[in-house]
């Protein structure tokens, strides 16, 4: 069934629908994000597989549906943009409710909007007149057809920028000051950002990190930088993942790239934490959709580095104890009670080891 590929459509009928929208398009690839609908949004046939979970890892093409006046087509149908591939990592029903979880992969890219329209299937949203009265119709979570080609792949940001350019252009996103997307994690040293695994980014004990993140205003020029400041902060929920630079990047001109640096603790065992990019509360517009986006990410232990420091500390204990039993003339036993010392010593070095390297 992974040749199946979903069209999955967020709207701005809520406020969190639109948050969604803008949130597939600032998380890096391989992160995921989670969508719910309705079942009376969804085809009777393929209600069953997505509560069974039956096309689990299918594709996914994630894009916004315009259900705005604006957004309307002269037959009716929305107008929808095209936005991220992924993949449909588990899916389940709640009551009436289907819910949807999707790893983020490449940009979905089309240079002719239109054509895109025209290849959609008919079931796609669209108004209706009912008594006197325009109501929405159709499905916001389909099967694409098996020949349906209207959109490439891209990983490329030039490509990111199109799909802003052609999103901003919704009234949905009228009021909205700029757009971003998180480059990724970047070791220090290393050029490429760090692999994720699981949704996670994975992270080392003991290491420099830096967070990138372009923003871009779609309505501006290279020379134009007329909108306030604005303001975006980050937050380590855990005491292994350290801000070392101001937590606050601000937004004060039409494009950049900005970063926050980080610190992994000391950790014996891998350990999972929860970095949060969001909109300053002191920099929000009221006509702005606040964003927050949620990036796990995993330490790995530094198990060697903490065993051999168990086995150094181990050898102090040990020391002390074995001082005084060959110091000590009327000790009986002096054999059993020496691999008693050591042993004891030892695995209190370890269980010490083991027990205090946390962050320090």
């Amino acid at each position: 069934m992974k040749d199946v590929t979903l069209l999955c459509l967020g709207s701005g009928l809520a406020s969190r629908y639109k948050e969604n929208t803008l949130q597939i398009l600032a998380l890096p690839p391989g992160t995921r994000i989670q969508f719910r609908y309705t079942a009376d949004i969804i085809p009777d046939g393929l209600r069953q597989n997505l509560e069974s979970s039956a096309i689990r890892g299918a594709n996914v093409l994630l894009g916004h549906v315009d259900c705005t006046e604006r957004g309307r087509g002269p037959d009716g149908y929305c107008r929808i943009v095209p936005c991220r591939y992924g993949n449909l990592i588990r899916s389940f029903r709640v009551g009436s409710v289907f819910v949807l979880q999707f790893e983020l992969g490449d940009f979905a890219v089309t240079n002719d909007l239109d054509a895109l329209q025209r290849n959609l299937p008919p079931s796609r949203p669209r108004w209706e007149e009912v008594n006197g009265g325009k109501t929405l119709k159709g499905a916001w979570c389909q099967e694409l057809p098996a020949a349906f080609q209207a959109c490439a792949r891209s990983n490329d940001m030039a490509d990111w920028q199109k799909t802003i350019s052609d999103l901003a252009k919704c009234e949905d996103f009228s009021g909205q000051p700029y757009y971003y997307h998180v480059l990724g994690i970047f070791e220090r040293g290393f050029e490429s950002p760090v692999e994720l695994k699981n949704g996670e980014c994975v992270l080392r004990s003991n290491k420099d990190y830096e967070l990138r993140v372009l923003h871009w205003d779609p309505s501006a020029d290279s020379h134009t930088g007329h909108k306030e400041t604005q303001w975006l902060k980050l937050d380590a929920l855990e005491p292994w993942l350290e801000i070392r630079t101001s937590p606050l990047l601000a937004i004060d001109c039409p494009y950049d790239v900005g970063s926050v640096e980080i610190r992994t603790g000391s950790v014996s065992r891998k350990e999972h934490g929860l970095l949060v990019l969001r909109d300053d509360e002191n920099g929000h517009p009221q006509n702005r959709i606040k964003v927050e986006l949620c990036l796990p990410v995993k330490v790995k232990g530094t198990i060697v580095r903490t065993v051999l420091y168990g086995i150094a500390l181990g050898t102090l204990l040990t020391s002390q104890q074995l001082i005084a039993i060959f110091s000590n003339k009327d000790v009986q036993a002096a054999v059993p009670l020496t691999i008693a010392a050591i042993a004891l010593g030892m695995g209190t070095g370890l269980l010490l080891a083991l027990g205090i390297s946390k962050p320090l």
